[in-house]
């Protein structure tokens, strides 16, 4: 009988070591393991902020790296896809998580659905925080929550020192963005471009940082954003730039008269948003927004910051030192 009240208390004293309790950004205290070597997220841009911060740490995907993406992510592409809550009826398959035992799972918070989210995730008996990821400075949060749960405090400091950087550039540059004429842009999303995001959308955020002006003044109707747009809009608004999100939409301009009729058609200035390794505006709303910050200024002030070509190599190796090309 001694020798199991030992054992119980053995056990008791070894789980208080092995344990520790944290609040999550909505004021959740959580009881969460000493050690932590395997997390999830259902939502895909934290998973892709969990491969940037350390692609060891990935316990499954919310869906296969594309194969131009999985020169970036190392052995996280080899991650067994779980899925997600992303939009469109899609969940996780709860059975296939269980079975890669995460140590920990974030989810976003503030995503619609997410008190039944959560509700669906605790039962795995897995710890769950709730994690705010609404606009690109959340990242700083999610950095450091990283850095706290594994203990690679430096690499959160690495990646929260770009991203402070990175949100500041455009005020460092103020002076000389104010000097000069307006810029104004339109961002082309479809295959026929005739989508846009409206004021308040999320995925105008980068924009935001990047001294430029939205040529198209519109409300946003839905969360989701994409909202239709008329010729007659876009050819009033005559913007200065168009951000493009499809290539097959770039090719098609030349071929459009009433595209043609547009002074950034004219003067060739049409640029198609880069996705590799993740889309630098947004679809997902991922860490590579940091990068299509930078880009954006190039585009609309290039003379302002370094060639965007070094930016890139620097962003890469900070973000994704398994990358080789």
């Amino acid at each position: 009988m001694r020798a199991l009240s030992l054992l119980i208390i053995l056990l008791i004293f070894t789980n208080i070591i092995v344990a520790r309790t944290i609040t999550d950004d909505f004021g959740r205290v959580v009881t969460i393991p000493d050690k932590i070597t395997k997390i999830y997220s259902p939502s895909p841009p934290q998973t892709m902020t969990i491969t940037a911060f350390d692609p060891a740490l990935v316990a499954g995907l919310n869906f296969p790296f594309k194969p131009d993406q999985k020169h970036y992510v190392g052995v996280a592409a080899s991650r067994p896809v779980v899925g997600g809550y992303f939009g469109q009826g899609n969940t996780p398959n709860l059975e296939v998580l269980a079975s890669l035992k995460p140590d920990v799972i974030l989810m976003w918070g503030n995503a619609t659905g997410s008190n039944i989210q959560l509700k669906q995730l605790s039962t795995l008996g897995i710890p769950v925080l709730m994690v705010r990821n609404e606009s690109i400075n959340d990242l700083i949060g999610e950095f450091d929550l990283l850095g706290k749960l594994t203990g690679n405090t430096k690499r959160a400091r690495e990646l929260i020192a770009y991203t402070k950087e990175t949100l500041g550039l455009v005020q460092s540059l103020q002076s000389k963005v104010y000097a000069r004429k307006d810029v104004r842009y339109y961002f082309a999303e479809g295959m026929d471009g005739m989508s846009s995001e409206c004021e308040g959308s999320r995925h105008l955020e980068p924009f935001t940082y990047a001294g430029a002006k939205d040529a198209i003044n519109c409300k946003s109707i839905s969360n989701y954003g994409m909202e239709k747009m008329s010729m007659e809009q876009i050819i009033l608004a005559d913007p200065d730039v168009i951000i493009a999100m499809e290539p097959s939409f770039v090719e098609s301009i030349a071929t459009n008269p009433k595209w043609k009729m547009l002074r950034a058609v004219k003067t060739g200035h049409i640029l198609t948003v880069p996705n590799v390794p993740f889309n630098y505006i947004s679809r997902p709303p991922s860490l590579a927004r940091l990068m299509g910050i930078r880009w954006l200024i190039h585009t609309f002030y290039p003379d302002l910051i370094a060639p965007i070509d070094q930016e890139k190599k620097r962003f890469e190796k900070l973000f994704f030192p398994a990358y080789r090309g």
